[in-house]
């Protein structure tokens, strides 16, 4: 065989060896790496990003880590560039194949007849590589878009971080999109679609999420339930680069909830207070503000009931807290020793559910109970807990 064909077979063979490499996507080796990234420093890398720390705490961290935001996109630079070179480089193979067979078509009357008929067969057999190698690379992408979208809804966070970071050429943003035009009905769905958002490192790609979120969130009136708190409680770290309106989204929300309260019904805030402890933290004085406002002997008799069906202690003294400064607010409305009573064991009900529970839990438990002697009649907790007990069958 000539030196030009053994250059035309070894083209054709790179090709098969490239397509080969760029189908593989192995869970982990010593071998790996990514980018130029060893695997195991990318999931050092990922798991950092995943268990950021805002303000002391992991828990719904929502800020943007300088150090974190460089190095994912010095990773995202060195993915784009890997994938211009690998790309550049076999459209410079496949540039040169013309070329070889115009020479070898010129020294062909030298070779055998039998190597004449396998020539166009050689040819076919490059091109089929090099369609081979353009499919492979197409559906690797498309593989790990998929694998992207399925860890992100199933809540396998940071390995949808860890796939994103490597993507090259696709639109996070459309991808976001794919996902709410199925799962958008099912708030937890679109929790998840947030709680990836703000795992995201880049402010500025978070920017361009959350600007999507924003709309699809009205389009189906997600901006009226509980996403809505997490998206704009999470928007809020990057308000000087973008600032929703909060009136289209929380404070939608808010309304509609203290409007349930006010009737009786708590079944949404309690649970928005059990599955997503700290957001809650962040508008139950608004929520509980409704009955200070909003005053009503008839709404104080159904938020009576609010404290001690919240899931934690903080939570349930922090609103038996709100019930009995309402009452105060607006103890000039009516005669409130029988109201007094009534608050009176359920704080006692309530410091039975506390139990092991920490020293800023119980101080709050005990201001609470100074609150009594606020009122015109100043009588202390425990009297009002023993007027209870005289009184109970007349409340």
């Amino acid at each position: 065989m000539t030196p030009l064909t053994v250059s035309f077979v070894v083209c054709a063979f790179g090709l098969s060896l490239v397509s080969g490499r760029a189908s593989e996507f192995p869970e982990s080796t010593d071998q790996l790496d990514a980018c130029g990234k060893h695997y195991k420093d990318l999931l050092a890398a990922t798991t950092a990003w995943h268990e950021k720390s805002c303000n002391g705490t992991s828990k719904r961290a929502a800020c943007v880590v300088p150090e974190h935001e460089q190095a994912y996109l010095e990773l995202k630079q060195r993915c784009k560039q890997a994938h211009d070179e690998r790309t550049a480089k076999v459209n410079e193979m496949y540039e040169k194949l013309p070329k070889y067979i115009v020479e070898m078509n010129s020294r062909v009357n030298l070779l055998q007849e039998s190597l004449r008929a396998d020539l166009p067969s050689l040819q076919d057999m490059v091109n089929e590589q090099k369609g081979l190698l353009e499919a492979a690379w197409r559906y690797g992408a498309q593989l790990q878009r998929e694998l992207l979208l399925t860890s992100m809804e199933s809540n396998r966070m940071q390995r949808a971080l860890m796939l994103h970071s490597m993507l090259v050429n696709s639109s996070l943003t459309e991808m976001m999109q794919e996902s709410y035009k199925y799962h958008g009905g099912n708030s937890r769905m679109v929790a998840r679609m947030l709680k990836f958002a703000r795992k995201i490192p880049a402010a500025d790609e978070r920017v361009e999420v959350y600007k999507q979120l924003a709309q699809l969130l009205k389009s189906n009136n997600q901006n009226d339930r509980y996403p809505a708190i997490i998206f704009s409680q999470d928007a809020k770290q990057l308000e000087e680069r973008y600032k929703p309106d909060q009136a289209e989204y929380q404070d939608k929300v808010v309304a509609r909830w203290q409007a349930q309260l006010l009737v009786g019904n708590f079944h949404e805030v309690l649970m928005f207070a059990q599955d997503f402890p700290e957001y809650y933290a962040r508008v139950e004085k608004d929520l509980y503000a409704a009955l200070k406002n909003q005053w009503s002997v008839d709404a104080f008799n159904r938020m009576i009931y609010l404290p001690t069906s919240l899931p934690t202690a903080e939570q349930r003294v922090g609103a038996f807290r709100a019930v009995v400064d309402s009452l105060l607010a607006n103890q000039t409305k009516q005669r409130n020793d029988a109201f007094l009573m009534r608050l009176a064991n359920e704080l006692t009900k309530l410091e039975a559910t506390l139990e092991g529970s920490d020293e800023a839990t119980r101080t709050s438990l005990e201001e609470a109970k100074n609150v009594f002697q606020q009122f015109t009649y100043t009588r202390d907790f425990a009297a009002y807990a023993e007027l209870y007990k005289v009184f109970r069958a007349a409340l």
